[in-house]
């Protein structure tokens, strides 16, 4: 084709894309004949950047294998959600700067969104053991960036990156399958033995949960009996990933029979969060990922390194789930285990139920979600915001920030594939969380022989501290021991607790003067206190 020719169909398309665009934004049409104009947009923009002399890779699979995976594919469709069975690897070649590797390829993706597009595909890639590494990765995903979160995934490894947790590499680019060209594609290396030598460990077996018994559970839910899909977290395997077999009988195996039992018996509650995981990784990890506005903490998605000198589990995270392009759905997974569903008034996540009952860890993890959900003063040099995290981590990475979201952008532009403003909205809440309107309703028991009875309720979803009292004529009164008073849960009423106080000035803590006394309380792992003024008068009948 001679330039001519391209530059007429380029300018043809953006006339197009420049009308349509006036178009849908000028009247309210339909949600689902708006999409298909966006997504008409978006093919025309891949088609156009097809022609650009972008970096590509171009996977080649023979015709008899690729009707495998149109096959698989269909399966995996009729299923609703794709097993390891269903997804078996077969041979291919890619090309990346003329030079051609042999690899493994398969669908890749539990879930729908990553095959149920005509064309766009998720794959799994492994180099062949007699190949070179591409990219300096031997195993690798690449898939639309839609089911990837766009640009957040890029930002979330970076995070994790500079504060020295694990993370995988990820670039886009542009991605060719038999001569359909993709678009703008997300590469994201995959778990495994090189990941552990990129991120400065030391070699140690990867662990997890395994998820093949929940999507099994999921596409026959029908079936189950009383066997619901919610207890599937008690029924998970524990497995290795990637663990060679060469390895069985060496000290790699006893590491991997450790972490095993240390994983499993955190599941059992005889180890707690403390005992097994490295909880400062672990308290960073999951507080990213509340202030990137991640949907979920996964105990499907999440791996473990098991670090042989400390003995440790530590987190390897990905799939980020943030997605601007839908309405954003309510969980509040990063404040307690409650988790609200349509069918039901509340509910128990429990994975994370068990993380934080062991209120040392929650302790670390809501400093943390402080820490790096606190504005600062730094301004992005990209759209000029003030504050978060993030715009010092943006602008440290600056190049790579811009490369990524234009490559994004070119194929995807009428998709939200950004926002500041997110990012600053869910650091806002979060910091209004950990500092809320409300605290806790305290009232007067009794008062006999020096000892003040307070019924103390928290009334807000996180934990707080009781310090003391503090009395009118500004003496403080500490507890021995501070008390820790769990969150209200969700669609539940405060639960009352009594706490002693041993006060000796009877002038200050008899009923009659208990309204002029305040509580001295705090929300767990925050530095301010607050206070909370006494009510004289309550009555539980079944208190004592």
């Amino acid at each position: 084709m001679n330039k001519r020719i391209k530059k007429i169909i380029i300018y043809s398309l953006l006339i197009i894309i420049f009308f349509l665009g006036i178009w849908t934004e000028r009247f309210g049409v339909d949600k689902k004949i708006l999409n298909k104009f966006n997504n008409l947009i978006d093919s025309s923009s891949q088609l156009i950047l097809s022609f650009k002399n972008n970096e590509k890779i171009y996977i080649e699979i023979k015709p008899k294998y690729y009707n495998e995976i149109i096959n698989n594919r269909k399966k995996s469709l009729e299923k609703g959600r794709a097993s390891e069975n269903i997804q078996k690897w077969l041979p291919a070649k890619l090309k990346y700067k003329d030079v051609t590797y042999n690899i493994q390829i398969s669908l890749k993706g539990t879930h729908s969104d990553h095959w149920i597009d005509k064309k766009k595909w998720s794959y799994k890639i492994k180099v062949n053991d007699n190949e070179k590494s591409i990219l300096g990765l031997r195993r690798f995903a690449v898939q639309a960036p839609y089911t990837i979160s766009y640009v957040h995934e890029w930002l979330f490894m970076k995070a994790l990156e500079k504060e020295k947790l694990f993370n995988l590499k990820i670039m886009s680019i542009e991605t060719q399958v038999n001569e359909k060209n993709l678009g703008a594609y997300i590469l994201e290396e995959k778990i495994s033995y090189k990941l552990i030598e990129r991120n400065n460990r030391k070699p140690g077996p990867i662990i997890g949960f395994s998820k093949t018994l929940w999507v099994e559970e999921a596409n026959n839910i029908k079936d189950l009996g009383i066997n619901g899909i919610d207890e599937s977290f008690w029924r998970a395997k524990i497995e290795p990933t990637q663990f060679d077999r060469n390895l069985i009988g060496t000290e790699q195996e006893e590491l991997l029979k450790k972490a095993i039992y240390q994983l499993e018996s955190f599941r059992k509650k005889e180890l707690t969060t403390s005992e097994v995981f490295d909880t400062s990784q672990l308290a960073k990890v999951m507080a990213i990922r509340a202030i990137m506005g991640s949907s979920q903490f996964d105990w499907k998605d999440i791996k473990f390194y098991f670090n042989p000198d400390t003995f440790l589990l530590e987190p390897i995270s990905k799939e980020i789930h943030v997605d601007l392009n839908y309405e954003d759905k309510i969980n509040f997974w990063w404040a307690d285990s409650s988790y609200v569903k349509d069918h039901l008034a509340s509910d128990t996540d429990f994975f994370l139920d068990l993380l934080y009952s062991d209120l040392k860890f929650y302790k670390e993890y809501l400093q943390e979600l402080n820490k790096f959900s606190k504005p600062g003063d730094t301004v992005s040099k990209i759209n000029g915001s003030v504050g978060t995290y993030f715009a010092t981590l943006i602008n440290d990475n600056r190049k790579e920030f811009i490369e990524h979201k234009k490559i994004i952008k070119q194929s995807y532009p009428t998709k939200k594939i950004f926002s500041f403003e997110y990012l600053k909205e869910k650091s806002i809440i979060i910091q209004k969380t950990l500092n809320p309107v409300q605290g806790l309703n305290s009232y007067f028991d009794s008062f006999k022989t020096n000892i003040l009875t307070l019924n103390i309720s928290n009334i807000q979803r996180l934990p707080i501290v009781i310090a003391g009292i503090k009395l009118s004529d500004g003496t403080n009164i500490y507890l021995q021991e501070k008390i820790i008073i769990y969150g209200k849960k969700t669609h539940k009423p405060a639960v009352n607790n009594l706490i002693n106080i041993n006060c000796t000035l009877k002038k200050y803590c008899s009923k009659k003067q208990i309204n002029k006394q305040q509580i001295i309380y705090k929300i767990l792992g925050q530095e301010n206190f607050k206070l909370a003024n006494i009510s004289e008068h309550y009555f539980v009948s079944n208190k004592k």
